[in-house]
């Protein structure tokens, strides 16, 4: 049996795949607990630009039931593959949680898990991880925990009230993709049947952090399309997803230790469009607009770029006028330079120069085709085109 280090060692290096990051999270601070998820999401420390550092990202256990193929834990891998498999106790994951926050390695807990039994037994140990953690050791911290598809609405509702946020992977936009690459579950019943539910806990009053979902480019024959469909459907009033994550389906292989750039677009592409969806507003309507005729998002350039160029009507824009929602769409300029226009806008400054534009934090290379500033358009779609020719 492994000792308490190397359950983490091999627990920890197998919760790679699962991706995560933290909102804020308005749970009450209990009088004599450990902790506190304060605004950033995770408790006392965040980056300048807002993402969450240092949670504890383990599994629960790496054994598995299903067959995922994409998944190196999976029981249709465990031949070919000879991975260490192992679990932790609820009191061991507990206790190595306390341990790690007191001594300021962590902010918080991201706990996902195989299905060694099944889901609702998994669920079972998952939970009283969590009820240790939140009643023994009286940690208030930030906890994020992966739901396991099919189980039922009391186990899904314990752990969110244990939880800040939770995610269940969709894996895949579809039920007939789905079906590609994994026989043990029904797409419909295992996992959209419990995703239902996670609109109603948040409108009750649980997790205050919402929650997520996330899916595997590449593990079927799927197409940017078909992914995109189901990301705008999440993004909608009834479902009300915070986010979704999207990563490459890697090669199993682990003799394969690098992968060209390429290799990546795909995914960087759709992380374009779901910021553009959720931050900048487009529609998805406009979105899709971007697909080509066989489903994919083209790789060679930015979607804001592409439709940007498209949008004859209304570019190019004047700085000097144009209010926050139109500089939005503005490719080189995000929500911060935006809104220092705005400001200086405000205060009847008028940008007459390209440095003034850089200096608020503007990518001049990007934005320059696109805009009107002191009555002059700044760059030819022609010299951006020949400016900027290869690269992405």
């Amino acid at each position: 049996m492994p000792g308490l280090l190397e359950k983490l060692r091999i627990l920890g290096e197998a919760a790679k795949y699962d991706l995560c990051a933290s909102t804020a999270s308005p749970r009450a601070h209990t009088p004599g607990s450990i902790g506190r998820a304060v605004a950033t999401g995770v408790c006392h420390s965040f980056l300048p630009d807002g993402r969450c550092i240092s949670l504890l990202k383990v599994l629960m256990t790496n054994k598995c039931i299903h067959d995922c193929a994409y998944c190196i834990n999976s029981s249709k891998n465990k031949k070919q593959f000879k991975q260490k498999y192992t679990s932790f106790e609820p009191e061991e994951l507990a206790k190595l949680t306390i341990a790690f926050y007191l001594r300021n390695y962590i902010e918080g807990l991201f706990l996902s898990s195989g299905v060694e039994k099944s889901a609702e037994c998994q669920a079972e140990i998952i939970h009283e991880a969590l009820r240790i953690l939140r009643f023994k050791y009286k940690f208030d911290g930030y906890i994020h925990a992966k739901i396991l598809p099919s189980i039922d609405l009391d186990k899904l509702k314990r752990i969110a009230e244990l939880a800040d946020r939770v995610s269940i992977n969709v894996e895949l936009p579809n039920k007939s993709r789905f079906s590609e690459i994994c026989s043990t579950k029904d797409y419909n019943n295992d996992i959209i049947k419990v995703t239902k539910w996670l609109p109603d806990l948040k409108r009750k009053g649980f997790l205050p952090a919402g929650y997520t979902t996330q899916y595997v480019i590449g593990a079927a024959e799927e197409t940017d399309k078909e992914i995109l469909e189901s990301v705008f459907n999440f993004y909608s009033d009834s479902w009300d997803f915070k986010r979704q994550y999207y990563s490459t389906c890697l090669p199993l292989d682990e003799k394969q230790k690098t992968f060209p750039r390429e290799f990546f677009k795909r995914e960087h592409r759709l992380y374009q469009i779901d910021w553009l969806r959720r931050i900048y507003k487009y529609t998805p309507k406009e979105l899709m607009t971007v697909v080509n005729e066989k489903g994919y998002i083209p790789l060679r350039e930015d979607p804001k770029v592409v439709l940007a160029r498209r949008d004859q009507e209304n570019f190019p824009i004047d700085v000097n006028s144009a209010n926050y929602n139109k500089l939005m769409r503005i490719p080189g300029i995000g929500s911060l330079s935006a809104r220092r226009i705005v400001s200086l806008q405000r205060k009847g400054v008028q940008i007459s120069k390209a440095e003034q534009l850089k200096s608020i934090g503007v990518v001049l290379k990007r934005a320059l085709p696109f805009l009107i500033f002191g009555g002059n358009k700044q760059l030819t779609l022609d010299q951006f085109k020949s400016e900027n020719r290869g690269s992405l």
